[in-house]
């Protein structure tokens, strides 16, 4: 099989086990086979909500979320929920995801670690390159 292009796949996952408030729960998603350029660096972006919960009784708490492992055949997603210790606690997460190589025609993509996130505020500056970038201004 030839790849062309920006191959991009996309999936969702059901994260049945969020567990007790100081744990975080991992779960491996494999991509279809052949999806990817084996030398190329895979890009993985990540949602999680509980779209599948549909009552007005459960607290809906925070997630935060992260990936691990990320190579052309699959990635790690991990979960952990703030709010644990109300009552109605929710341990059910929907993620939704997606994975791509490269860029689209005129796109970008980059990666931006944050060090330290466990507690507080933590940002990181974004740059982007000058050149090619063309107006950024319309005029129609």
């Amino acid at each position: 099989m030839i790849l062309k292009g920006f191959p991009i796949v996309h999936g969702r996952e059901k994260l049945l086990r969020v567990p007790k408030w100081s744990d975080s729960s991992c779960k491996t998603v494999v991509f279809p086979p052949y999806r990817f350029y084996p030398d190329k660096q895979v890009h993985v972006q990540i949602t999680l909500n509980h779209m599948n919960l549909n009552d007005s009784v459960t607290v809906h708490h925070a997630i935060t979320s992260w990936t691990e492992n990320v190579n052309v055949q699959n990635f790690t997603v991990c979960a952990m929920q703030s709010g644990r210790n109300g009552n109605n606690f929710n341990p059910f997460a929907t993620l939704d995801w997606i994975a791509y190589q490269g860029a689209p025609p005129e796109g970008l993509t980059g990666i931006i670690k944050i060090q330290k996130w466990w507690s507080g505020t933590n940002c990181a500056d974004v740059n982007f390159p000058k050149v090619g970038l063309g107006n950024p201004c319309y005029v129609g």
